[in-house]
């Protein structure tokens, strides 16, 4: 499975949390320890926003802890909003088109996980789609799909029936077509104000996810920073291993982090097959 993280609050480096973290998704990318995938090899991604509401978008093939540029990048680009993902592939070939952070408009998105049957319900999933989204889909992962598809569903204009209505039409086409491969999804979505996560599966345990606010985290070189009392970090797994800082976000469950802080709600389903 795939690592994440996602950041909101005021201005940070983006090092501070890709690289300084004595357990950064630097270090997951080839040690992670809360999934059964300890090594996320295949391709690195950032999307940020900074000053202009397209964001700015990074991704490459080469694995997070032998990329010099994305260190570099890091280091020298600040946000108070951004994704960032190292990824192990479960479905499509290891291209720039496929790694995550994925673009859309001005929105950006990244899943940690895998819809089983995919290529199975594939084809029905690509008749529901509405122009742009259908179009804009540069890569082959079942990711990017779920992506466009909840665009479709109306992201842009109200993110959370934007999830529900995507994970809403793979369960009815599970359904629908005998699926009993396991579906399993942790994802993150902006638009460049508000984060949107959520936390799902069935058939298996959902991937792991955390969030934690104002955090004092501990760095890889013994020392630590103190990240501002109103910024907020989403995560596949923790940073460091102050764990009752970390908030585990419940199984089926929406997350929104805005300026008033972090809000948590069940998502509303059609079906909990």
């Amino acid at each position: 499975m795939c690592r994440w993280l996602a950041y909101h609050g005021p201005e940070i480096r983006l090092s501070t949390l890709l690289h300084d973290p004595e357990h950064s998704l630097l270090v997951q990318s080839k040690h992670a320890t809360q999934s059964s995938w300890v090594v996320n090899g295949d391709g690195v991604g950032i999307g940020w926003y900074k000053d202009d509401p397209d964001p700015g978008q990074y991704r490459e093939t080469r694995a997070a802890w032998n990329d010099e540029n994305v260190k570099s990048l890091a280091r020298h680009t600040r946000s108070g909003l951004f994704l960032a993902h190292v990824r192990a592939v479960t479905q499509g070939v290891v291209s720039r088109t496929n790694t995550h952070p994925f673009l859309m408009g001005d929105w950006l998105f990244q899943h940690n996980g895998d819809v089983g049957g995919f290529k199975t319900m594939q084809r029905r999933i690509d008749s529901e789609l509405i122009d742009p989204w259908f179009g804009d889909r540069e890569g082959q992962t079942d990711s990017e799909t779920m992506f466009a598809l909840a665009l479709t569903h109306g992201l842009r204009e109200d993110p959370a029936a934007g999830i529900t209505g995507m994970i809403n039409t793979i369960l009815e086409l599970r359904e629908e077509l005998g699926i009993d491969d396991p579906f399993m999804m942790s994802i993150a979505t902006t638009g460049g104000d508000e984060l949107w996560c959520a936390r799902f599966a069935i058939g298996v345990t959902p991937p792991s996810m955390y969030w934690g606010h104002g955090l004092n985290l501990r760095n890889c070189d013994g020392g630590c920073t103190q990240l501002h009392e109103g910024a907020t970090v989403v995560v596949s797994e923790p940073l460091d291993a102050e764990e009752f800082t970390w908030h585990e976000v419940p199984d089926s469950s929406l997350v929104r982090v805005d300026d008033g802080g972090v809000h948590v709600q069940p998502l509303e389903l059609c079906s909990d097959n």
